[in-house]
């Protein structure tokens, strides 16, 4: 037999969620339009060495995972908003790019936005993680990020260090083994700390 108040219940949950989605959407979609309309003045603007990061796949994925992160979503609702969070950034950036006199693709047809559309539900994903899981699923979470740093790092400083600044992908690789390594460190700061049987798992 259905308690009296059960629908209430069950009704007054779904609003939560439905607020909490809302907000978490709205949190990425500002941050991710800000930084990719950022992004093209960013270009001129910041110095050599590390110009590469207004224009490099490790920097908006360690963007977009940041968007994610702020906005609390849960890794379902995270996997979604990590697609939006690129595909928002690279239409602000043509945008801003139209705005300022370049010729750049029609909306959505950018190559980057398929791109976004499959690496932004893992990035998205891993910050859902970070903010919420567990201590191995958070390392797990991290350790994403990190690749994405370190395999691009490695890259830039193997084939492209001579036309842009190797100190930016130094700094991408040391960024990726650093974040993996305090959440390896803060993981085991936690279990030494937890009660035996209280610590996570």
């Amino acid at each position: 037999m259905t308690r009296p108040d059960a629908s209430p219940a069950r009704t007054a949950a779904a609003r939560d969620t439905l607020r909490t989605a809302l907000r978490a959407t709205a949190v990425v979609l500002v941050f991710s339009l800000l930084v990719g309309g950022l992004t093209g003045p960013a270009q001129g603007a910041l110095p050599g060495a590390v110009n590469p990061l207004a224009n490099s796949a490790g920097g908006w994925s360690m963007l977009a995972f940041l968007g994610v992160w702020l906005s609390r979503a849960r890794p379902p609702l995270g996997a979604v908003l990590g697609a939006v969070s690129f595909v928002a950034m690279v239409e602000a950036y043509g945008v801003v790019s139209l705005w300022r006199g370049y010729f750049l693709a029609d909306p959505f047809t950018s190559m980057w936005t398929p791109i976004g559309l499959i690496a932004g539900p893992f990035i998205g994903v891993a910050a859902a993680l970070v903010r919420h899981a567990s201590r191995r699923w958070t390392i797990a979470g991290v350790a994403v990020l990190s690749v994405v740093l370190v395999a691009e790092g490695i890259y830039g400083l193997a084939f492209i260090s001579d036309t842009t600044s190797p100190a930016y992908w130094t700094l991408e690789v040391a960024l990726g083994i650093g974040f993996l390594a305090a959440a390896v460190l803060r993981g085991r700061r936690v279990r030494v700390r937890a009660p035996a049987g209280g610590a996570r798992h």
